[in-house]
């Protein structure tokens, strides 16, 4: 698996939580940093999640041949040559949500590996730093947040 992220605070952690690569943008093309590090070949699966239309653009350009997109980031507008995409027979989808069915799969995938997802939240705050919270959140520079009782 190949993370990419501008911050290298959680590009270290996706090495933690088990990458095998990691990519900063500011450092690097991405796509030409996916091909590098796959031989050549691409990515065969791609999930945008940053909403941003860069990010999916370079998700796009990443793709090997028959490769597999999905889009969960919300607001990036995505721009991709039909001819080119045909040619190398990419499917592209979007995602909003889950069904019931898929997240009870997704958390038996999370028990069944003992994936340490609690990790992922590295600041907890109470409603009354909510002004605080709401600041750190819009930095998008670390881990996930949540407000506790």
């Amino acid at each position: 698996m190949i993370a990419v992220d501008l911050s290298d605070a959680r590009l270290q952690k996706a090495l933690t939580f088990g990458a095998d690569a990691v990519v900063n943008p500011a450092n690097e093309d991405v796509a030409d940093a996916v091909r590098r590090l796959t031989g050549g070949t691409g990515a065969e699966l791609m999930m945008e999640t940053s909403g941003n239309s860069r990010g999916a653009q370079s998700g796009i350009d990443s793709l090997a041949i028959w490769g597999r997109g999905c889009f969960v980031g919300v607001g990036a507008d995505v721009h991709f040559n039909t001819r080119d995409t045909l040619r190398r027979q990419l499917t592209l989808l979007t995602s909003w949500t889950m069904s019931t069915v898929e997240q009870m799969r997704c958390a038996r995938f999370v028990m069944e590996r003992n994936l340490p997802v609690d990790d992922l939240f590295t600041h907890t705050w109470s409603l009354g730093d909510a002004e605080d919270a709401y600041r750190w959140f819009s930095e998008q520079t670390d881990g996930k947040g949540a407000f506790v009782p």
